[in-house]
């Protein structure tokens, strides 16, 4: 007949740290007093259709730039003829605007 082992998990609990732990504070700004969570619209396009028709048009073009350059500067990928019946996978940009502490957009990215 085969060994039954019972562990006693309260000599396991007994050495675990008895340390008050807290919540990190680092997100603490977008939590109102009752609990509730702030969202922040940074007014970022969702789409590339939407970055090159908004006022700020000439800074994702930018980006885009900065990005494909970054890509191929890196070898990331290289151009090639996909094969015949083949539907190449697509892409999505993902913009955002970086800010500073104040909330001053720093940079744009794409």
């Amino acid at each position: 007949m085969g060994m039954v082992g019972i562990l006693n998990l309260k000599k396991f609990n007994n050495n675990r740290s008895t340390r008050e732990r807290h919540e990190p504070e680092r997100y603490g700004f977008l939590v109102t007093t009752h609990g509730d969570v702030i969202l922040v619209d940074q007014d970022e396009p969702k789409t590339y259709q939407e970055a090159v028709s908004s006022p700020d048009s000439e800074k994702w073009l930018e980006a885009m730039r900065s990005e494909m350059d970054s890509m191929s500067e890196n070898q990331v990928w290289t151009l090639v003829e996909p094969p015949q019946g083949v539907k190449p996978i697509g892409c999505k940009w993902v913009f955002k605007k970086k800010t500073d502490m104040d909330g001053n957009v720093q940079t744009y990215k794409g």
